[in-house]
């Protein structure tokens, strides 16, 4: 099949739309029907118990670990030019960050990832805090932080010409399948003898949607001449820039990232309406407006300055094995074990 003239025909900015369309909806239906969110497992850590919250988060992670190196192989799945591993990356910034971000999802009960789908079941506490961390985020990016942004991740970066673990331990794609594999066995079984089979499916959807996420754009960028970055499945890079598209007319349309968005709340909207469990939520004494802006605040700013959010970097960077990816997820855990303590 001539590939280049398909890509052609269909137009690299639709086709952007769609593939974000379809990997979103297939993130929010599995992410909503599991409960999908690293907060419980670090909770689950702090308790030295894990539950069916925690194996859940791994299985995701090693089916997106174990998928992605499988499918990445051949010229047509290069993802040299992914933005996450990239030369020269910050290892100062996925600290900082991920321990801001860790500290933000446990105040804010929920990661990024977590506060959008909720939205969806009528939580107007995740609308707010998500709001917060895409307008947090955007500064970062772009506006007042993004000084603050470079002065952290320039304090510590890797003299490397790639930031993938290959460069530490360099062992074959299969080897790294199979620690994925592995992941995958010890997590699902727990899972099975549990009947959660809602979790089991759930979290094999959002690791599926985050392999795919990676083999379809460098599929693509391969055979359009590098029209568009190899990369995967992300909320606060999507977040900011398409908050900006609707307050500005000449801001651009970032279409797999509004594809993503669209297609992840159309899914936790699925879910939830045959679930039949909306129901508006608001801020009360015990749900305050101040912890909540507090936590988008530390999310979207540790989000922008770690190079990732829990899902960009603790399932899409890790599935590719980026090394600041694993650090901010490391952090993130840490900052989140941080605020637990805080909150005695």
């Amino acid at each position: 099949m001539d590939y280049e003239q398909l890509i052609s025909d269909i137009g690299i900015q639709p086709l952007q739309l769609y593939l974000g369309l379809v990997l979103g909806l297939t993130f929010g239906v599995g992410a909503t029907l599991s409960h999908f969110c690293l907060r419980k497992l670090v909770i689950d850590v702090s308790q030295f118990n894990m539950g069916p919250s925690s194996y859940t988060w791994l299985l995701g992670l090693g089916v997106s670990l174990l998928a992605t190196q499988l499918l990445l192989q051949g010229d047509a799945s290069d993802i040299s030019e992914a933005q996450i591993i990239a030369a020269d990356a910050s290892l100062s910034g996925p600290i900082i960050g991920g321990l801001m971000f860790g500290f933000g999802m446990v105040l804010s009960r929920g990661c990024s990832s977590r506060q959008f789908v909720l939205i969806a079941s009528g939580n107007l506490r995740s609308l707010f805090t998500f709001i917060t961390f895409a307008l947090t985020a955007q500064l970062a990016y772009g506006g007042q932080l993004t000084s603050l942004r470079n002065q952290a991740q320039d304090l510590w970066r890797l003299d490397w010409p790639t930031s993938q673990l290959y460069d530490v331990l360099p062992l074959a794609q299969s080897h790294y399948a199979i620690v994925g594999l592995v992941i995958v066995g010890l997590s699902a079984a727990p899972l099975i003898k549990q009947r959660a089979w809602p979790q089991l499916t759930g979290a094999l959807l959002v690791g599926l949607a985050i392999a795919a996420g990676w083999h379809s754009t460098s599929f693509v960028a391969y055979h359009s001449f590098g029209a568009m970055l190899p990369q995967s499945i992300t909320f606060s890079a999507p977040a900011a820039q398409n908050l900006i598209t609707i307050f500005s007319l000449d801001a651009p349309f970032v279409r797999l990232g509004a594809g993503l968005l669209v297609g992840c709340f159309v899914g936790s909207a699925l879910i939830s309406l045959l679930r039949r469990d909306f129901k508006l939520q608001g801020f009360d004494t015990q749900h305050p407006m101040s912890r909540y802006l507090v936590a988008g605040t530390l999310m979207g700013l540790g989000s922008v300055i770690a190079s990732g959010c829990s899902v960009g970097a603790g399932l899409s960077g890790i599935s590719v094995l980026a090394v600041n990816a694993i650090v901010t997820l490391a952090c993130i855990i840490i900052g989140g074990l941080l605020a637990l303590r805080y909150k005695g």
